[in-house]
């Protein structure tokens, strides 16, 4: 036979839990929608630091033309080698967060990069885009494991 006794509390105890649980979702993702805005605005200025500040020393990235870089060593090189030939600046806006769990979330969003100069030194029409992330909290602090950007085509 089960006692009102016990119903009310554990009714009270699941709804505490899920406003702990929405209250930590939003921390959450203001620091990762903080992480996206510091990281963004050090690259632009050349600040390939921003990986060891932001990116998880395994994780992985996937440029516009498919390349896979692992290893944030390898990531700070290759943006460093970017930012050298590029005079390009970033914009981005995050559409959404989706926590998969509590320390795994999913990040999407669009970006917009100008000024950039093709090989011929020239200055290049605005180029839009679409990146995904993974994030992961390990030790109480919220890391990027994977990147992938893709550019949008447009038909004329």
């Amino acid at each position: 036979m089960l006692s009102w006794g016990y119903v009310v509390p554990v009714a009270l105890l699941v709804c505490l839990g899920t406003v702990y649980a929405a209250a930590t979702n939003e921390v959450d993702e203001r620091t990762i929608r903080g992480m996206v805005d510091q990281a963004v605005a050090r690259l632009n200025k050349g600040d390939v630091s921003a990986f060891d500040d932001f990116w998880d020393e395994n994780a992985d990235y996937v440029g516009v033309d498919g390349t896979l870089i692992k290893g944030r060593a390898q990531m700070q090189a290759f943006f460093r080698k970017m930012a050298e030939s590029s005079a390009g600046h970033q914009i981005v806006s995050v559409e959404q967060i989706r926590f998969i769990t509590p320390e795994l979330a999913t990040v999407d969003g669009s970006w917009t990069v100008t000024g950039a100069r093709g090989a011929d030194g020239k200055v290049l029409a605005p180029i839009k885009g679409r990146g995904f992330e993974v994030v992961q909290k390990r030790n109480g602090k919220w890391r990027f494991i994977a990147t992938r950007e893709m550019v949008i085509f447009k038909g004329n």
